[in-house]
């Protein structure tokens, strides 16, 4: 077929099509749920002009509509932040669960120590 030398990564033989079938799939539902997030964050971050001041989130002007809250500068900057860490909470939860062999690395035997024996 090819060698390493040749651009060609050779293939663990203990990979069936079922367990490379299941990491692509797992790979591509990843970057759309990573997609999704960011999308969210773009529209959580559009300006609205319905709101008491000019520039004004539709997001938090929702929110603030829901919860009764007041128009006030404060509880939007805590509403963003909040925002903000739970999208990138969502990205990292799903980036650890899309690739998990980030978490160990298994040793090969030139990594194990000598015994002298």
């Amino acid at each position: 077929m090819g060698s390493a030398a040749g651009g060609v990564l050779p293939m663990p033989e203990k990979w069936s099509n079922a367990r490379i079938t299941i990491n692509t799939l797992r790979i591509a539902s990843g970057v759309i749920i990573i997609a999704l997030l960011l999308y969210a964050a773009s529209r959580m971050t559009r300006d609205c002009t319905v709101g008491l001041y000019v520039f004004d989130i539709c997001s938090w002007v929702w929110v603030r509509e829901q919860l009764g809250l007041p128009a006030n500068k404060f509880l939007r900057a805590v509403f963003l932040e909040i925002a903000g860490i739970t999208l990138t909470a969502g990205i990292y939860v799903t980036l650890r669960l899309v690739f998990p062999f980030w978490k160990t690395r298994k040793s090969t035997e030139m990594d194990r120590p000598q015994s002298e024996s």
